[in-house]
């Protein structure tokens, strides 16, 4: 096999090859202005988002479970050989959804969400 229709061959393989990976549950962000402080309790928020990722206690004693989500997916582009290092990279998306229950009813809430798109795939230890 002659080094042009390897390289071709290679190629096609790489672009639809995309590494992905996820930690935590995927939950519905558009669901969160649903919540209502006062009203929504525990139960309408895992019915809502599903069991939470990590659960906590305050120092008054109130509950607090928090839903979490990280996404990183390979740009299939990165395992071009040469070409994956100026086309390639990954995406990044993150979700935290933080609730503080008093009395079993929401007290208060806050969502964070966003991502990111790095090109490249050169990783390197930053020098001192």
């Amino acid at each position: 096999m002659n080094s042009k229709l390897k390289f071709a061959i290679i190629a096609a393989v790489a672009v639809f090859l995309v590494g992905c990976a996820s930690v935590g549950n995927n939950f519905d962000d558009s669901k969160v202005t649903q919540i209502k402080k006062g009203d929504t309790t525990e139960i309408d928020l895992v019915a809502r988002f599903g069991q939470p990722t990590q659960r906590s206690i305050n120092s008054e004693g109130q509950t607090i479970p928090m839903w979490t989500y990280h996404e990183s997916e390979v740009k299939g582009e990165s395992f071009i050989p040469y070409a994956g290092a100026f086309m390639g990279g990954n995406r990044n998306r993150n979700k935290t959804l933080t609730v503080t229950l008093a009395d079993g009813k929401v007290a208060s809430y806050n969502y964070s969400g966003g991502g990111m798109e790095t090109r490249g795939t050169k990783q390197d230890v930053p020098k001192k």
